[in-house]
């Protein structure tokens, strides 16, 4: 079930990736402006409607205002202010200087987003009043009435570093974390001790970090225009369900409960719907934020479940207490920050959740690399003694043990196997007239030519001092005889370049048969009796 999960949610990641690539290429907001005084100054906006009793809040009938102008020199002063799913009229007298509307382009969705609206004023508007008026997208929405700058760019724009800079920097260490996990074990993808949930915590650590770092007003700024950034946090948010609850799934014993699923498949089953409702442009990803959050609240329910579950089980250990403090730091710093953003209607957001998240990441992440890395050290002393207890050392073939393990025949399905008996001839001779260091090159030799003969298609073994098998799978005769043929080349060229060693390798081959084999062993008697027939006929000629 984990890897259809696994496997629908990576087909959700391209999809939402088509549609992030689409709204990057085409998604707009048409921005039309009419033309400093050094630094800023806040405005205070006054409403033009008496009903608009909170001068504020716009509610879902929008703000009407108006902004004295004052103090306007040279000609670099700008008016700017952030607004939330608004669209923007500004006039000067009757004369319309500015205005930011959604581009007709945004075939999918309806929204501007969160746009940080520059207006470059001119002398002429110093001492007048412009009028604002700010529309909602959304109607049954309410946010905080923007604060307006008046002032050098330059300034303002390093007021909004100074307020984001924390945010920005923990966000992006957040993505530059994730990123190297998900590099350490792609790196390390073929051995087996790496910690393989590294992924899912690296991809959890990215898309969190790309929810905050999307969705800072600096953003905003410096991507001015692109409403992309406004719809990645709830795409990060939406996205970070599934890896989180399959990481923490796997670090507890209770890992094979089918209870781990249910939040997976509510959390496709709402990316999907946000897919439909945005692909149709009946409703975009920030109307279905309270749903988003409800599925992100049922997985931390989840989690605490299985957490008491594990307790029962287990016992208070270490393990147990870091996961459960590393969630309760987040969701704190979750309903902190959703706090902060619902009760101020989106003016002011805080960080608290990256930074718990980043704490609890680093911790997890510590934990991590230092188990894999002690698999990792541990796997290769077990590798060495693997090659020490299978492998021969003169030669490097697999050795007697080894053939023994790979013809269990309660392991090994002989069916359609071939077995090869080769046999060195004149090795004795070998070693009592040159020595037994010209008859170790012998064997090594001939172990390389049947390496690169009937080692092509299947494994070598070094029975004793002169003698070696080759198991073949799915091995026939046509590709013995074709190998066989190989070799009686390669020892006849080897012979021809030699002036000491003269090698002569007899062979023998046969294909498991059920009617009279019980087991690959019977097949390699009959192979050894084919060899000797042919040593005995290289020693007649």
């Amino acid at each position: 079930m984990e890897k259809v999960i696994q496997r629908t949610y990576i087909v959700i990641c391209l999809a939402l990736l088509v549609l992030l690539g689409y709204y990057f290429l085409q998604y707009r907001v048409n921005i039309a402006t009419q033309k400093p005084k050094m630094g800023k100054e806040l405005l205070n906006p006054v409403a033009s409607d008496a009903k608009q009793a909170d001068e504020d809040l716009i509610s879902g009938e929008g703000w009407t205002g108006r902004i004295h102008i004052d103090g306007v020199t040279g000609k670099y002063c700008h008016l700017m202010f952030y607004t939330i799913h608004q669209t923007v009229e500004i006039y000067h007298g009757a004369v319309r200087v500015y205005s930011m509307v959604p581009s007709p382009k945004n075939a999918f969705a309806k929204t501007p987003g969160c746009v940080w609206n520059d207006v470059l004023l001119t002398e002429d508007m110093n001492g007048v009043d412009l009028y604002v008026i700010l529309t909602p997208v959304y109607q049954d929405k309410s946010y905080g009435l923007p604060e307006f700058y008046l002032g050098e760019k330059g300034s303002i724009v390093l007021e909004m570093l100074s307020q984001e800079l924390f945010t920005v920097i923990v966000s992006l260490i957040l993505i530059i974390i994730g990123s190297i996990m998900c590099w350490y074990v792609f790196f390390n993808r073929k051995n087996s001790e790496v910690d393989k949930d590294l992924t899912l915590l690296g991809v959890l650590q990215s898309l969190v970090g790309l929810w905050r770092v999307s969705d800072t007003a600096l953003a905003k700024m410096l991507f001015h225009g692109l409403p992309i950034f406004s719809l990645l946090p709830y795409m990060a948010m939406m996205l970070a369900v599934i890896p989180f609850v399959l990481f923490l799934k796997d670090l507890y014993t209770t890992r094979d409960n089918k209870i781990w699923y249910i939040p997976c498949w509510a959390s496709i089953g709402l990316m999907g719907l946000a897919l439909f409702l945005q692909f149709f442009n009946l409703a975009d990803f920030r109307q279905i934020l309270i749903l988003i959050l409800l599925t992100l609240g049922f997985a931390i329910l989840t989690i605490l479940y299985m957490t008491a579950k594990e307790w029962k089980r287990n016992g208070w250990n270490a393990k147990l207490r870091r996961n459960l403090l590393g969630m309760m730091v987040v969701v704190l710093g979750v309903c902190m920050d959703v706090g902060t953003y619902h009760f101020s209607h989106g003016k002011y957001v805080t960080s608290f959740v990256i930074l718990g998240f980043l704490l609890y990441a680093i911790a997890l992440g510590v934990t991590l690399f230092r188990e894999s890395g002690a698999l990792i050290v541990a796997g290769k002393g077990a590798h060495s003694m693997e090659m020490l207890a299978y492998h021969d050392k003169l030669t490097g073939t697999y050795n007697r043990a080894a053939f023994i393990v790979d013809t269990d025949p309660y392991a090994v399905d002989p069916e359609n196997y071939a077995v090869v008996v080769l046999d060195l001839n004149n090795l004795k001779y070998c070693n009592d007239h040159l020595g037994h260091e010209m008859g170790d090159k012998y064997i090594c030799d001939s172990a390389e030519i049947i390496r690169n003969t009937f080692g092509t298609i299947g494994s070598v073994y070094r029975m004793g001092g002169d003698e070696f098998y080759c198991l073949i799978p799915k091995g026939g005769k046509a590709a013995c005889r074709e190998q066989l043929l190989n070799m009686e080349k390669m020892v006849e060229e080897y012979n021809k370049k030699s002036e000491v060693i003269k090698i002569g390798i007899a062979c023998g081959y046969a294909r498991y048969d059920n009617r009279i084999d019980f087991d690959l062993n019977a097949t390699a008697k009959r192979a050894d009796q084919l060899m000797y027939q042919n040593k005995e006929e290289m020693k007649k000629h």
